[in-house]
């Protein structure tokens, strides 16, 4: 049997409105559960919760190494730097890749969302291999 989880983040944001444009329409996710103080995004097959707390929102400069992300498909990777370089949006860091030829060679960029939250978007040309599993037991699956 293969059981696939949804991984779940909670993240302070300022705004939730704000937070919710930026989610569906620059990164293209849904909307799950709402209240006037939170909401389910569902991005990437998993769920964050974006909760109204903007005593919690911290300057980028105080973010240090605090950050969310996600390992894409080498393609979708590309595909998503491209819609974003296509919606003008500021990368924190811009599109690169690293180690290219070797068995580690890895995508990755950086941006952030209205409330300054760190998103981390990477692909590796050798999944298994970036994550230690020789064995093939990571794979991106449709279900």
């Amino acid at each position: 049997m293969n059981n696939r989880y949804i991984f779940h983040l909670s993240i302070p944001v300022s705004d939730p409105d704000t937070a919710k444009r930026f989610y569906v329409d620059v990164l293209g996710a849904t909307i799950g559960r709402e209240s006037d103080e939170w909401l389910d995004v569902l991005l990437w097959r998993h769920q964050i919760t974006l909760q109204r707390r903007p005593s919690e929102v911290l300057p980028l400069e105080q973010q240090g190494k605090r950050h969310f992300g996600v390992v894409l498909p080498w393609s979708e990777c590309e595909r998503l730097a491209n819609h974003l370089k296509n919606l003008r949006i500021s990368f924190l860091s811009e599109p690169e890749v690293l180690l290219k030829g070797t068995p580690e060679e890895q995508a990755k960029f950086y941006l952030t969302d209205p409330s300054h939250n760190i998103i981390e978007i990477k692909a590796y040309r050798d999944m298994s291999t970036m994550l230690g599993q020789q064995d093939g037991s990571y794979r991106y699956t449709k279900d």
